[in-house]
């Protein structure tokens, strides 16, 4: 088995996953990362100005090309720190992105006044799906294709990998072309909650679908509109999803909520008896809550108003 750096079979595994762009600034703890891209020069790197502004990069990169994962990259300490806005942000929006943080060494790491250790795994980890510090060489391959098993499973989302210096620098056996990405969980409706579904939505003398980011992930815009002129059931988009049906559609009931709102929007969710949601979240910013809007017993409005 082939023996190399254990940040040269990181690099490996991110061109084995599909990673061809990275967003980042170098530094002295994660410079060993870098001459691992540097050396395999298949994926191409945009230098921040800012690490926080890496993060948002990445973050549009996904949004503009769906399926990609965004990468930053940066050094220990204020680096990692720094990202956290920008993990949030992802993590809000359900944007897979990769964050891959320099650290002190192993030895060094934490509670010894090492310079900029910093426990960024404790400090992402509320606004991650995953945040890891690899402490083993040898499960650097290992924490990588987990990482990017966890974006892309279920909702989508952000992960956080820390990775001590000492451990980049480390030699570990491995066989790239035994590599394979894991299997994806995407969640689906069983048969009888589509048909339990269907059946309310039918049933219902005002109808309504709400739907959200989740259907622009899927690239099921196109499905979403079928669905809707078959059913002849109006629509309303959360601020994620505004776009994937045309806002001049005969069907296209408006915005709701406190913010982007229009007032017919907001008349027509609060008046419908029956609201079907579609990759969406019932959002403070949107509904404020489920039993808010379900009271509401006003006028109904059938049809966006021009």
């Amino acid at each position: 088995m082939t023996k190399m750096r254990a940040v040269d079979a990181a690099v490996l595994v991110l061109e084995k996953e599909g990673i061809e762009m990275a967003f980042g600034v170098p530094g002295a703890a994660i410079n060993p990362f870098y001459s691992a891209l540097q050396r395999a020069g298949s994926i191409g790197h945009v230098l921040a100005r800012h690490v926080e502004g890496a993060s948002h990069m990445a973050e549009g990169y996904m949004r503009a090309a769906p399926g990609n994962i965004g990468v930053c990259i940066g050094t220990s300490g204020p680096a990692g720190t720094d990202m956290i806005t920008g993990l949030y942000s992802a993590q809000a929006d359900s944007i897979p992105i990769l964050a891959i943080i320099g650290q002190a060494p192993r030895a060094r790491r934490l509670y010894k006044e090492d310079f900029q250790a910093v426990d960024i795994e404790s400090i992402a980890k509320p606004v991650t799906k995953w945040a890891a510090t690899v402490r083993e060489p040898a499960l650097v391959p290992r924490v990588f294709q987990q990482a990017f098993y966890l974006m892309r499973s279920g909702r989508p989302g952000p992960v956080l990998v820390d990775l001590p210096i000492d451990m980049q620098l480390a030699e570990i056996e491995f066989d790239i072309d035994t590599y394979e990405p894991l299997p994806v969980y995407k969640p689906k409706a069983t048969r009888a909650q589509i048909e339990k579904a269907l059946a309310m939505l039918t049933a219902s003398e005002r109808p309504l679908i709400v739907y959200g980011g989740g259907v622009l992930n899927a690239a099921a815009e196109d499905l979403l509109v079928e669905f809707a002129e078959i059913m002849n059931v109006p629509v309303v988009p959360t601020l994620m999803s505004w776009g994937a049906i045309s806002d001049d559609h005969p069907l296209m009931a408006g915005m709701c909520g406190l913010q982007t709102a229009h007032r017919y929007g907001n008349a027509s969710m609060l008046a419908f008896d029956f609201v079907l949601g579609i990759g969406n979240r019932w959002a403070n910013r949107h509904t404020v809550s489920v039993e808010v809007y379900t009271k509401y017993k006003g006028p109904y409005i059938r049809a966006r108003r021009h």
